[in-house]
């Protein structure tokens, strides 16, 4: 009888066990490891976000500076990610685009907005201007690959966004000295544009790596996207281009 009882116990113990086990390894496997490849940051605790100062409000005693609605939306869906890649990020390593990052700069880092309102965004496309791959002055997206360039920009009437294209960046950060970080931009012609970058990339693009396992790691991507009551739907990529350091 008593017997009986410790080999149920034992039983029962173990499939709690065996279930737990296997419940963590598949939220490893098909949600843990697609996020960090996804994003592929050196060193997740040091990571810098840094959003557009897209307004400055004169309080009569301060100015305060703020960031748009496009950037708060898209750091939601990029919060997520990170949440299921790392547990170690840290809230007050956001940062507003007039706060320079100074050294922190050769960190891995995440830019919201395009370089109308971010200083750190308009340093790293100016970088990228060598390559030929894509650029952004204001609210038009230029794609310069040989043989497809083409200008992009979002359509606006009676004052309201109807359309709009998003830039997506992830690479090795060019500020960085030994290579290692990775920085990831997302901007839009208009800021629903970051939110379509945003969500395209932690929700669709991802899906890429679990199908495929040797994706380029340097990527850039412009989306497409319909725009209703401050909200984008209907995100398609139009163009992608993928390269390794030594292409």
């Amino acid at each position: 009888m008593i017997n009986d009882l410790f080999v149920n116990l034992f039983s029962e113990l173990f499939c709690v066990i065996t279930g737990s086990i296997f419940v963590l390894f598949s939220n490893y496997i098909f949600k843990t490891l697609p996020a960090k490849k996804l994003w592929n940051i050196y060193h997740p605790k040091d990571l810098i976000i840094c959003t557009s100062t897209s307004s400055k409000t004169d309080t009569g005693e301060y100015i305060r500076p703020a960031t748009g609605i496009g950037q708060v939306r898209a750091l939601a869906y990029i919060s997520a990610s990170l949440n299921k890649a790392y547990s170690n990020t840290k809230v007050r390593n956001i940062l507003l685009s007039v706060d320079q990052p100074q050294d922190s700069i050769e960190n891995d880092l995440i830019l919201l907005g395009g370089p109308k309102n971010n200083d750190i965004s308009r340093l790293f496309l100016d970088k990228l201007r060598n390559l030929n791959i894509v650029a952004q002055k204001m609210s038009t997206i230029s794609w310069l690959v040989e043989g497809e360039e083409a200008k992009y920009e979002g359509i606006v009437e009676n004052k309201e966004v109807l359309t709009d294209y998003g830039i997506i960046i992830r690479m090795k950060n060019p500020f960085c000295s030994n290579n290692k970080t990775t920085i990831a931009l997302f901007s839009g012609s208009h800021t629903y544009g970051t939110i379509a970058a945003s969500k395209y990339f932690t929700q669709f693009y991802k899906k890429n790596l679990i199908k495929n396992k040797f994706l380029k790691k340097n990527i850039v991507i412009i989306v497409k996207c319909d725009v209703r009551d401050g909200y984008p739907f209907g995100i398609k990529k139009i163009k992608e281009y993928a390269f390794d350091e030594s292409d």
